[in-house]
């Protein structure tokens, strides 16, 4: 089941994501901006130009808003038990049931998860760039991962799953899963709205497809895996 890793940036391509170096340098700051409870670089960025926004703070609500509206998102803004230093996050669950009867054992459905980061850019005052199109936007960052969900027993992995495990075209890939699977996949789904080329319905009476982000805006993905860039891919979106 699934495509490999080099077919999904192949697929992504196809869907008008554009792939490898940005023709815009996002100019994308180190980790240690984030907090130290946040273990992996984020994923996903999100560029707005300041003509749409007049202020920071609705730069925010504009992007994840559409992002709540579109992918039907429960958001959850804490007490948190374990909130890797994000704002607040957001996630759909119950989605991809695996159903095999010889692992009932490990059988779950797949959550979507994502983390918001937008108050450390803010207190170091990187939360405003201008790029080399010499335009000034606002910009934030994300983390977003697809794993066993979470009422399960088994969250928040299984590595011998068809749909979020070091299987199929992924089983290559050695190092942390979350890192090397599950950021990726969370990344395939924000932007396609699909899981390894298949694309993926909510588990609900109407079955509609998860959105993805839609017409949100222009996207590239880039590689990641680098430095302290530990996360596989890097998703970048441009809002002008």
């Amino acid at each position: 089941m699934g495509y490999s890793p080099q077919r999904i940036l192949l697929v992504l391509c196809a869907l008008g994501v554009l792939c490898g170096e940005s023709p815009l340098d996002p100019q994308l700051p180190p980790k240690s901006v984030f907090p130290e409870s946040a273990p992996r670089y984020p994923n996903l960025w999100f560029y707005l130009d300041t003509r749409q926004a007049s202020t920071y703070e609705a730069a925010v609500k504009r992007v994840t808003e559409h992002l709540r509206l579109t992918m039907r998102l429960r958001e959850y803004r804490g007490p948190f038990t374990n909130a890797e230093g994000c704002d607040f996050e957001a996630r759909i669950e119950h989605l991809q049931p695996w159903e095999d009867p010889a692992h009932r054992a490990l059988q779950h459905s797949h959550a979507f998860h994502i983390r918001y980061y937008y108050t450390p850019l803010l207190q170091k005052k990187l939360h405003r760039v201008r790029l080399a199109d010499n335009r000034d936007y606002w910009r934030f960052a994300a983390s977003v991962h697809y794993e066993v969900e979470h009422t399960n027993p088994n969250h928040a992995d299984v590595e011998s799953c068809p749909i979020c495990g070091r299987t199929g075209d992924y089983a290559g890939l050695s190092g942390n899963l979350v890192e090397m699977v599950h950021d990726p996949l969370g990344l395939e789904l924000v932007l396609t709205g699909k899981i390894r080329g298949q694309a993926v319905r909510h588990e609900d009476f109407d079955e509609r497809p998860v959105a993805g982000i839609g017409g949100l805006g222009q996207s590239q993905v880039l590689e990641g895996g680098k430095g302290d860039r530990n996360t596989l891919r890097i998703g970048i979106v441009m809002i002008t």
